[in-house]
C-alpha cells in the first residue's frame, strides 16, 4: 500500500503557497495504482494530465491498495474490509503529518469499492476519540467532498458478480467470498451503509454511474447499475457518464463526456472546502477539551460497588427444562457472549429498576448460530432457573400454540392465555427463550408474561426487536475466526483430542473458514462433508468452490450466506442422492417431504402411521421408498425409518434429537430443498407431504390424540399455504380468476396472520388478489388492495438511502414503483385518468431511474402509462412509448410472448381510435386473436378481449356484419365466464352497440344501450359514451326533443360531476351533437350560446369528433 504524489516534484512543504486542499484518488478491485486511472492506448492519466492542479493550487494523491488481496480466496479476516480502511487511514494521516497538512480539505475521488473502502475508512476515523489515537481522527474532520465513480453502495447483481470471476483477478474457482459479499444485501454493505449514513450529511457527494454496458465474452452488463452507483440520496448530486465501469475514470480529453462535470465539481468543491473546514476543526477541538475534562473528574470518583453475581456452585434448582431438542455436539465458541448475555440478565430473581423482566435481544444472520448459542445457553444455565421454557416466536399463531402446549402441561387448559397466565403467576426464577422473532409486523410484547420473575432471551433477524430489549442487545455475525477454524476442526476430526492441531491443517482451515463467510451452520457442513470422507480438508475448498459458482447462478440465492450455507448442504445431498440403496433413497424421500412441512420439530411419529392411503393415492418412486410400506410399520420399516434419519443427522442435512423423537431443518436449508426441485416435483412431494399429514389423523377424532394433533398444526397449515398458492396460480393462469380468488384470500389471511403485513411473501399473496380482482374488473377492492400495498411499501423502504430521497413522501424504490405501476392500470380502468397518469409517469421515472429502459417492469409501467395517454386523447406520447415497449418486448421475450402480443393489440388499437392506418391495425390485433386462440385458447378472456378489439376495427371500416357475427359469438361466452356485471361484458356490448348503429339496426342498438347504462356505474366516463350512442339513435330515428334533453342533461352531469374537462373528445362530441340539433331546427341563438361556452366546436357545423372513435 502506497500513496503516491502526482504533484510531485514541487514541494509545498510548510510554504506560504501550500496547497489548499488535498485530492485524494482510491481505485477499485478491477485495477490497481496508476494503471486503474491511466488510459493504456494513449497513457493518459487524467489525474495528472489534464487536470489543472497547480491552477487550482491543490496536492493530487493516489492511495494505491493491494486490491487481490482484498479478493483473494481464503485469505480474509471476518471483517474484511476494515484492515484496508485502517490502512488507508494511517497512511493518509501519516503523509499529511509529514507535510505539516493534517488539517488540510480532503476531496476524495472513489471508483468501484474504492467508494466502500472510503465510506468505512471515514466511519472508522469518526469513532477515534481517545486521546493516544486522536490524530486518526483528523481525515473524517478535513473531509469535505466525495466523488463516487460507480460505487456499489446498493451492491451488484450476480451477473456483475461473474463478470468479476471472469476478470484475470479471479480462477475458474468463482468469486470469493469477499467477492460474494458485493452482492446486494451482504451483510457488509449493510454494515458500511449503517455506519456511513449518521456521517453522509457531512460531506458534498456527487454520484456517477456507468452508462455503458462491459462485455466480456458471451456476458453483457453494466458491472455497477444506477441504482446502486447513484441511490437517490438527499442533497447528493447524480450524473451518467458514458463509458464502461473501467472507462469511466479514463479521460482522454477535456471535451471527454463526463470530464468537464467532474472538473467543475472538483473546482467548486476546492473553493468552498477551506473555510468550511477549518469552522469543523474549531468545533471539533472545543468538543474533545470538553470530553477530556469529562474523563479527568471521572477517575477522581470512587468506584463503585457491583453487585456480586450467583456465579458460585450452587444446587441445582431446576424442575423444568422444556425445548424443543439439544444443542449440537460440535457448538464451538461464543464464549464470550454468553459471558457477557450472564451478565447483563444478572443474578436471577431479580426484575430491573422499573420492575419489568430483563430481556436481551440476539440478533443477526439467519445462520449465525443465534437458536445453537440459546440451546447451549440454556443448557449451561439450567441449574440457575426453576424453570427453561421455549417458544417458537417465527409467527404469533405458533407462539400462540406453544404457550397452549404450556398450559395443557401445567393443567391450566390448552390454551394461550392459559400458558400466559401460568407464567405469569410463578414467582420461582425462569428462563424464558423466545426464538426466530423475524416477522416486523409481529408484537412480540405479546409473548412478555405480565408477572413473575424472568430473564427473556429473544433471537431474531428484525434489529428492530432491540427495541424490547431492557438490558441490551447482541449482535451476532460470523463468529470469531479462531472459534470458526475450531468448529470445523472439531466437526471434521472428532475423535482429534489434541488441542492444537497440525500448523497445515489449520492454515487450510483458515482458508476454508473465510470462504464459508466464518458461518456457524456452513461450517458445521463442511466439517461434517470432511468427516464422512467427501472430500478431504485438503480437497474440500476446491470443490466446495467449484458448487459455490454453480450455486450463485440459481435464481434462489440471493445472498452471499445463502450462497455459502446452501453449498455446504448440496455437496453431501448430492453424494447421499446418487447412492443406489434403499436406505439412502429413503433419506431423500423424507428431506422432500419435509421441504413441505413447518421446519422445526417434526415429530418422527408422523412418519410411524399407516401409509395405505399415501401408497394407492400418491405413488413417489416407481419402487419402494420409505413412504411405501404396509398398512402398518413393523419393527424393520421402524429400523429403515431411523436408518434414513441417521443418514441425514451423520451428514448434517437435519438435526435429529432422538430421544424426543423430532427432526428439524434450517430454514434456509429448507426452502432450498424446495427449491432445487423443479415446479412438477413441487407438486408431487407437495402431494406427498399432504398424505402424510392425513394418515396421521383418524377419523375417529379420539381424544387421546389431541396433543398430537395440535403438534401437526404448523406443517398442515405449511401444506395447505402451499397447496392453496399452488391452485390459484393454476386457476388464475387459466383465467379462471373467480375460483383463483377463492384460494387467494385464504392464502393472505394465512400469509398476514403468520408472517405478518411486511413480509414480502404476504405482499405477493396481497398482488395476485388484486391482480385477480382487476381481471374480474372489481376494480374497487383492486384499487383499494394496491393502495394498501402502496402504503406497506411506503413504511417498509429496503434500506436507509431510500428514507433520504426529496420528498421523502414520494418513495422510488422498486417495489414501490411497481405497486404505482399496477395502480396506473386499475385507476385507468375506474375512469380516474388524472390520477392514472399522475400514478403512471411516478412509476415510469423510478424504474427507468433505478432499473433502467429496457427493464421487463419499466416496460410494464410505459405499457400501462400509454393505455392512460391514449384515454387521456395524448396519441402521439401514448404512440410513441407503445412503439418503443413493442420493440423492446419483441426483442426481450419473442413476438408470440403474451405481453408482446398485449402491447401489439394496444397499439392497433392507437391506430383504430386515430382513425388512422385501420388497414394494418385490422392486421395487428387479427394476429393478436389467432396468436391467443393458440396459446391461451378460444375462451380465454384476453382471446375474448381481442375479438372485441377486432370488431370494433370492423365497424369502422364499414364491415358491421362481420363484427355482428363476431360479437354475437362472444357475448354468450363473456355471459358464461364472467357473468353479466363484468366490465368485459360492457365491452362487448358497447362494440356491439357500434356495429348495430352502423347497420342501422336501431331497435337492437338501444335495446343494448339501455342494458349498458343500467350497468356503467354513473361516474365512470364510458357512461358518457354510451349515453352520447343513446342521444345518436335518437337523433337518427328523428326523435330530437329527446335527444336535446339527453345531451344538456349529460353535459350538465359532466360540469358537476367533473367526469370529463370541457376539452374532451367524448365531452365536445355531446356538444356537436347537440349544435347538430340546433341546425336541423335552425335555433340559431342556441346555437350561438352554445359557441360562446364551447369554442372548440367548428362554428361552419363540420363534425371534428367521430362518434365511432370516442
Amino acid at each position: 500500500m502506497a500513496i503516491l504524489d502526482l504533484s510531485a516534484p514541487i514541494s509545498y512543504e510548510f510554504s506560504s503557497h501550500a496547497p489548499v486542499a488535498d485530492i485524494v484518488a482510491v481505485h477499485g478491485i478491477r485495477g490497481s495504482g496508476l494503471e486503474a486511472w491511466t488510459d493504456t492506448a494513449s497513457g493518459i492519466l487524467w489525474l495528472r494530465d489534464l487536470f489543472p492542479h497547480q491552477r487550482y493550487n491543490v496536492r493530487v494523491l493516489i492511495y494505491h491498495y493491494n486490491a487481490e488481496a482484498f479478493s483473494s480466496l481464503g485469505n480474509s479476516s471476518a471483517d474484511r474490509i476494515l484492515p484496508f480502511a485502517n490502512s488507508l487511514v494511517a497512511e493518509l494521516c501519516a503523509d499529511r503529518q509529514l507535510v505539516g497538512a493534517s488539517k488540510r480539505p480532503i476531496i476524495f475521488v472513489c471508483h468501484g469499492f474504492g467508494g466502500l473502502l472510503v465510506k468505512r475508512a471515514l466511519a472508522f476515523s469518526s469513532t477515534r476519540r481517545a486521546q493516544a489515537v486522536e490524530h486518526l481522527r483528523s481525515v473524517f474532520i478535513s473531509t469535505y467532498g466525495i466523488i463516487f465513480l460507480g460505487t456499489p453502495h446498493n451492491g451488484v447483481r450476480k451477473e456483475s458478480l461473474l463478470l468479476l470471476h471472469q476478470h484475470s483477478l479471479f480462477d475458474k474457482l468463482g468469486p470469493s467470498q469477499s467477492v460474494l459479499n458485493l452482492l446486494k444485501g451482504s451483510e457488509m454493505l449493510q454494515e458500511i451503509t449503517d455506519q456511513f449514513a449518521p456521517l453522509m450529511k457531512r460531506f458534498a457527494i456527487y454520484n456517477f454511474w456507468e452508462q455503458r454496458r462491459t462485455k466480456l465474452s458471451d456476458l453483457s452488463t453494466y458491472v455497477v447499475e444506477e441504482e446502486s452507483a447513484a441511490p437517490a440520496w438527499d442533497d447528493a448530486e447524480r450524473c451518467g457518464i458514458y463509458a464502461t465501469h473501467d472507462g469511466m475514470i479514463k479521460f482522454l480529453g477535456v471535451h471527454d463526456q463526463g470530464y468537464r462535470v467532474v472538473l467543475e465539481t472538483l473546482a467548486r468543491y476546492i473553493a468552498t472546502a477551506p473555510a468550511l473546514i477549518q469552522l469543523r476543526w474549531d468545533k471539533d477541538v472545543e468538543t474533545l477539551e470538553h470530553e477530556r475534562q469529562l474523563e479527568a473528574e471521572n477517575l477522581m470518583k470512587p468506584p463503585l460497588r457491583y453487585l456480586i453475581s450467583d456465579n458460585g456452585k450452587k444446587p441445582n434448582r431446576n424442575e423444568w427444562f422444556i425445548v424443543p431438542r439439544c444443542s449440537s455436539t460440535y457448538f464451538t465458541g461464543r464464549r464470550l457472549y454468553a459471558e457477557v448475555v450472564r451478565e447483563k440478565l444478572g443474578p436471577v430473581n431479580h426484575l430491573d429498576e422499573a420492575n419489568r423482566h430483563k430481556i436481551c435481544v440476539i440478533y443477526g444472520l439467519g445462520v449465525s448460530g443465534k437458536t445453537q448459542f440459546c440451546l447451549r445457553y440454556a443448557e449451561d444455565n439450567k441449574s440457575r432457573y426453576w424453570g427453561v421454557f421455549w417458544i417458537d416466536g417465527s409467527s404469533e399463531e405458533n407462539a400462540e400454540t406453544n404457550f397452549a402446549s404450556l398450559g395443557q402441561q401445567m393443567g391450566k387448559g390448552a390454551t394461550f392465555t392459559g400458558g400466559m397466565h401460568w407464567l405469569s403467576q410463578c414467582t420461582k426464577p425462569w428462563l424464558l427463550v423466545i426464538d426466530n422473532a423475524d416477522d416486523p409486523e409481529m408484537d412480540v410484547s405479546k409473548c412478555f408474561p405480565v408477572g413473575g420473575s424472568g430473564h427473556i432471551l429473544i433471537t431474531t433477524r428484525n434489529p428492530g426487536v432491540e427495541i424490547y430489549a431492557t438490558v441490551g442487545h447482541i449482535r451476532f455475525g460470523g463468529m470469531d475466526p479462531a472459534d470458526a477454524v475450531s468448529l470445523l476442526l472439531k466437526t471434521a476430526f472428532p475423535q482429534d483430542e489434541s488441542p492444537s492441531p497440525k500448523s497445515d491443517s489449520r492454515q487450510t482451515a483458515q482458508k476454508i473458514a473465510s470462504e464459508l463467510g466464518y458461518l456457524a451452520l456452513a461450517l458445521a457442513n463442511a466439517g461434517t462433508s470432511i468427516r464422512r470422507n467427501i472430500y478431504t480438508l485438503e480437497m474440500y475448498l476446491r470443490h466446495y468452490l467449484g458448487h459455490r459458482k454453480e450455486m450463485i447462478t440459481s435464481k434462489s440465492i440471493s445472498t452471499a450466506y445463502e450462497a455459502n450455507i446452501i453449498t455446504t448442504w448440496e455437496i453431501p445431498f448430492r453424494r447421499i442422492a446418487s447412492r443406489e440403496s434403499i436406505e439412502y433413497r429413503d433419506a431423500v424421500d423424507l428431506i422432500h417431504i419435509s421441504a413441505f412441512m413447518h421446519f422445526d420439530s417434526i415429530s418422527e411419529v408422523v412418519f410411524l402411521r399407516p401409509w395405505d392411503g399415501i401408497t394407492n393415492r400418491a405413488r413417489i418412486h416407481g419402487s419402494s421408498g420409505v413412504t411405501q410400506n404396509g398398512s402398518e410399520w413393523d419393527e424393520g420399516s421402524r429400523f429403515r425409518l431411523r436408518t434414513a434419519l441417521s443418514i441425514l443427522y451423520n451428514y448434517s442435512i437435519i438435526d435429529h434429537d432422538s430421544k424426543k423423537g423430532v427432526l428439524s431443518l434450517h430454514p434456509v436449508v429448507q426452502r432450498w430443498a424446495k427449491d432445487r426441485l423443479c415446479e412438477a416435483e413441487q407438486k408431487r412431494w407437495l402431494s406427498a407431504a399432504t398424505a402424510v399429514l392425513a394418515q396421521c389423523i383418524s377419523p375417529l377424532m379420539e381424544a387421546s390424540g389431541q396433543r398430537f394433533r395440535r403438534s401437526l398444526l404448523p406443517h398442515i397449515e405449511a401444506c395447505l399455504r402451499g397447496l392453496k398458492e399452488l391452485y390459484g396460480q393454476v386457476f388464475a393462469e387459466n383465467g379462471l380468476w373467480k375460483r383463483a380468488r377463492t384460494y387467494q384470500l385464504a392464502v393472505l389471511e394465512f400469509r398476514t396472520k403468520k408472517l405478518g403485513k411486511f413480509d414480502t411473501l404476504t405482499i405477493q399473496a396481497q398482488c395476485s388478489l388484486a391482480q385477480s380482482n382487476f381481471n374480474l374488473f372489481e376494480i374497487a377492492p383492486c384499487i383499494l388492495a394496491q393502495r394498501d400495498i402502496l402504503e406497506t411499501h411506503w413504511y417498509a423502504r429496503p434500506s436507509f438511502a431510500d428514507w433520504m430521497i426529496w420528498p421523502p413522501w414520494k418513495p422510488e424504490h422498486i417495489p414501490c414503483c411497481v405497486t404505482l405501476s399496477d395502480l396506473t392500470l386499475s385507476l385507468w380502468f375506474a375512469g380516474k385518468l388524472d390520477l392514472s397518469k399522475r400514478a403512471g409517469e411516478r412509476a415510469v421515472t423510478g424504474l427507468t431511474k433505478r432499473l433502467g429502459p429496457d427493464d421487463p417492469l419499466t416496460l410494464t409501467a410505459m405499457f400501462n402509462l400509454a393505455r392512460t395517454y391514449h384515454h387521456l386523447g395524448e396519441q402521439r406520447a401514448s404512440r410513441g412509448l407503445l412503439v418503443d415497449v413493442l420493440k423492446k418486448r419483441k426483442r426481450l421475450f419473442g413476438p408470440n410472448h403474451l405481453d408482446t402480443l398485449m402491447t401489439r393489440n394496444e397499439l392497433g388499437m392507437s391506430f383504430c381510435v386515430a382513425n388512422e392506418s385501420l388497414p394494418v391495425a385490422e392486421r395487428m390485433v387479427s394476429n393478436v386473436v389467432t396468436a391467443r386462440k393458440k396459446l391461451l385458447g378460444e375462451e380465454h378472456a384476453y382471446t375474448l378481449w381481442s375479438m372485441i378489439d377486432l370488431a370494433r376495427i370492423l365497424t369502422l371500416r364499414l364491415r358491421p356484419h362481420e363484427a355482428i357475427t363476431m360479437l354475437e359469438k362472444v357475448v354468450p361466452i363473456l355471459r358464461r365466464t364472467l357473468g353479466e356485471a363484468h366490465l368485459g361484458m360492457s365491452m362487448a356490448k358497447a362494440n356491439l352497440t357500434q356495429a348495430y348503429i352502423r347497420a342501422e339496426r336501431w331497435t337492437e342498438a338501444e335495446t343494448l344501450l339501455d342494458d349498458l347504462l343500467d350497468t356503467i356505474p354513473k361516474n365512470h366516463p364510458d357512461s358518457i359514451v354510451a349515453m352520447l350512442g343513446y342521444i345518436y339513435v335518437r337523433t337518427a330515428t328523428g326523435r330530437m326533443e329527446e335527444a336535446e334533453k339527453e345531451c344538456l342533461r349529460v353535459l350538465d352531469v359532466i360540469a358537476k360531476e367533473k367526469i370529463l374537462s370541457a376539452n374532451s373528445s367524448r365531452t365536445l362530441a355531446i356538444v356537436e351533437q347537440l349544435s347538430s340539433i340546433y341546425v336541423k331546427q335552425e335555433r340559431w341563438n342556441d346555437l350561438e350560446a352554445l359557441k360562446i361556452k364551447y369554442p372548440s366546436i367548428d362554428p361552419s357545423g363540420k363534425k371534428q369528433f367521430n362518434i365511432w372513435l370516442v
